[in-house]
């Protein structure tokens, strides 16, 4: 929009490739309707709804005009999907940043023609990746630490093939041909994003802008688009195999099989195209196409393999995808048979509408490598439910439906049901979808999802946990409070912390939505970094609770308060981690913890501690009772002497931690230790007894 009010051009050369991203990221998740009715838009829940129209209201989009919208019926923002900037830097800092310096390490200990060639052979990948921010802030990073490398070790390997690229945009541009604009920064990010990034995506639209903003901001003069399509795919993430043990779990099961399940023996017939296409450095459009070829024919090689985790997953999915074990006995032999390839083609059926992914079949050389898995994994993946409802599919179509009643709403969709059979057809096979994907997600791989509409966020965790490699890897993503507190992700909480060597847990709260807009602003959001690896004690490192901007960015680097994996499992049977209210309370917290759990028996002949309900009726007669002596005050309470078979009572105040059973044992455990302070609004009464 123009100062005068007017809609205008947009000029694409001031804006940065982060802006461009939020500018488009609008788009996603959207699609075209037809307006049935006169609409206008009105704020429900913060977010921009449209509305039928009444006879006062002057209509945003007119009676038979098409308008977009998002799949809820609502306009979204152009950052709702947008993870902020501060929020990335703390994650690439906590995660990226420690697995680079791991990298330069592994590379010192090589000659210079194995560091050469190992260069590049640094793994990043963001699954639900939107359209790029994190990736496109990763390639920085990764290009700053590179270039201070080679500034003090030269690699001739890697300096001929950026003076490659060099000459290629040189001998391309001629005379027009400007030195500053083919500096080594720019050709080493080139490289960077074609051999290191990877990201998926179950929206397709995203996947094309996360490459076009990947393309803009390593562009060369001179230079072709980088051949990206390898990389940043398609695809679900969740449904599909995720690593090589989804498969080798599945032989385990078939007794007698003799076939060995390894990556090199399910990917190992790829290596000559992939070496082909991590050869190429699309220097020139024919060098793109070589790239091209190189992918096409290492998918055709492992093609069997493919057909192998179809079979596996459209077994777990539909259940009739019978006689699997039997071909599982000798799969080398029988994977070419009529039968396995009817079998097959059932399978690639039963999954069609899915998107799977096998992250092993379209990323091999991530597995095929000594270190299998990828280096860091980023990202800010969905938290929604798998579900779809009828009344919203309805009302997505026919905004109308939400200004009726409900009785009148039932009369609408029947009449739509019989007129619409084609919107009809569409919402059955998104059911359809959504229930196959459901069944996928409630599956042993996923441990905590149980029953119903399960949470994305507990799926996307364990396939973190999975893809990430187990030497030196690291995990840096945003994740729901629930993620750290709820009974369902227990497993996980126990998983991170005992086979971890760091896990660090900043706390944002999302006051006034600094972080978040379209979230409540009571909502608490977890920037949690993970150093995968062996350690026989675990650090837990807290931060936070941050209520804005200006607190994070003041505290977040400074010092933590840290836990041992063997004290965090020590203080509830979940693995839950508490929730306070301010960064002031962790050392509160941490001083509570020094003292045993209050729900556990306590050693003969001493104090133990229980909660008193009632409200102040009940405490006033509790004091009329035992005649107790008080000792508290607005700001602390201290444990009193009292005489044997005296019953003093306390009112405290407590954290918010995650079961009430949890809650009182844990919190007033302080006060064993002589001093707690109030850390927020609700009172416990407590009675000491001996």
């Amino acid at each position: 929009e123009t100062p005068e009010g007017i809609p205008g051009p947009v000029d694409f050369r001031s804006l940065g490739v982060r802006e461009f991203g939020t500018i488009y990221e609008g788009l996603l998740e959207s699609e075209l309707g037809l307006a049935d009715t006169n609409l206008v838009l009105k704020k429900r829940k913060k977010a921009l709804v449209y509305f039928p129209a009444r006879q006062k209201d002057t209509p945003d989009v007119r009676a038979g005009q098409v308008y977009l919208h998002n799949q809820s019926g609502a306009r979204k923002s152009s950052g709702s999907y947008y993870t902020k900037s501060f929020a990335v830097e703390h994650l690439l800092n906590g995660a990226l940043k420690p697995a680079l310096e791991n990298h330069v390490s592994r590379l010192d200990d090589m000659d210079e023609t194995d560091a050469a060639e190992a260069f590049f052979d640094f793994r990043v990948a963001d699954i639900a990746m939107g359209s790029g921010h994190f990736l496109v802030s990763a390639i920085d990073r990764i290009e700053q630490r590179m270039a201070d490398y080679l500034a003090h070790r030269r690699l001739p390997g890697v300096r001929a093939e950026l003076e490659a690229l060099r000459d290629a945009a040189y001998k391309e541009l001629g005379e027009s041909a400007d030195p500053k604009a083919i500096e080594d920064s720019r050709l080493l990010r080139r490289l960077i994003a074609r051999r290191c990034i990877y990201g998926v995506d179950l929206n397709s639209l995203s996947v094309q802008l996360a490459r076009l903003a990947i393309w803009i901001h390593t562009f060369v003069p001179g230079l072709p688009l980088s051949f990206l399509d390898h990389n940043l795919v398609h695809g679900n993430s969740l449904v599909g195999i995720g690593s090589i043990d989804d498969i080798k779990n599945a032989f385990t099961k078939t007794e007698g099989t003799l076939f060995r399940v390894d990556a090199e023996s399910l990917l190992g017939m790829a290596k000559k195209s992939l070496r082909r296409l991590a050869n190429c450095n699309d220097a020139t459009l024919r060098d793109v196409g070589e790239a091209r070829s190189a992918a096409l024919e290492a998918r055709a090689a492992i093609s069997d393999t493919e057909d192998l985790c179809n079979l596996i997953v459209a077994e777990q999915i539909v259940s009739e995808t019978a006689g699997v074990a039997f071909i599982l006995t000798d799969w080398p032999k029988q994977a070419r048979d009529p039968e396995t390839v009817a079998l097959a083609d059932k399978a690639r059926r039963d999954l069609a509408g899915l998107q799977v992914l096998h992250f092993p079949v379209a990323f091999p050389e991530v597995f095929l490598r000594r270190r299998a898995g990828f280096d860091v994994i980023l990202g800010n993946p969905p938290w929604q439910e798998a579900t779809v409802e009828e009344d919203a599919f309805w009302a997505r179509h026919f905004p109308g439906l939400r200004g009726q009643s409900q009785r009148e709403q039932e009369i609408e969709k029947a009449t739509l049901r019989h007129e619409r059979p084609d919107l009809v057809k569409l919402y059955e096979s998104e059911l359809d979808a959504m229930d196959k994907t459901r069944r996928a997600l409630v599956n042993k791989k996923y441990p905590g999802m149980g029953t119903g509409d399960p949470d994305l966020y507990k799926a996307f965790c364990w396939r973190f946990w999975n893809l990430c490699s187990s030497e030196q890897g690291y995990i840096g993503v945003v994740l729901p409070r629930n993620a750290l507190a709820a009974k369902g992700s227990t497993e996980f909480r126990k998983r991170i912390i005992s086979e971890s060597t760091e896990v660090s847990v900043t706390i944002l709260l999302n006051n006034k939505r600094w972080i978040f807009s379209e979230t409540h602003p009571q909502y608490t959001v977890g920037l949690v970094c993970i150093s995968r690896g062996y350690s026989e004690q675990t650090s837990v490192l807290f931060r936070g609770p941050y209520l804005s901007k200006e607190a994070f960015l003041e505290n977040c680097n400074g010092p933590p308060i840290t836990f041992s994996s063997d004290e965090v499992l020590s203080w509830n049977d979940t693995a839950s981690l508490p929730l306070l209210p301010n960064q002031d309370s962790v050392g509160v917290f941490a001083q509570i913890r020094k003292a045993p759990r209050l729900d556990t028996p306590p050693p003969p002949d001493s104090w133990r501690m229980r909660r008193s309900t009632g409200g102040p009726v009940q405490t006033a007669r509790w004091m009329r009772l035992f005649r107790n002596t008080s000792c508290s005050s607005t700001n602390r309470v201290k444990l009193a002497g009292s005489p044997r078979r005296r019953i003093p009572r306390y009112g405290a105040e407590g954290t918010h931690d995650v079961r009430p059973k949890e809650q009182f044992g844990q919190t007033l455990a302080g006060l064993q230790g002589g001093v707690l302070r109030p850390l927020e609004s609700r009172h416990w009464n407590l009675l000491c007894l001996r």
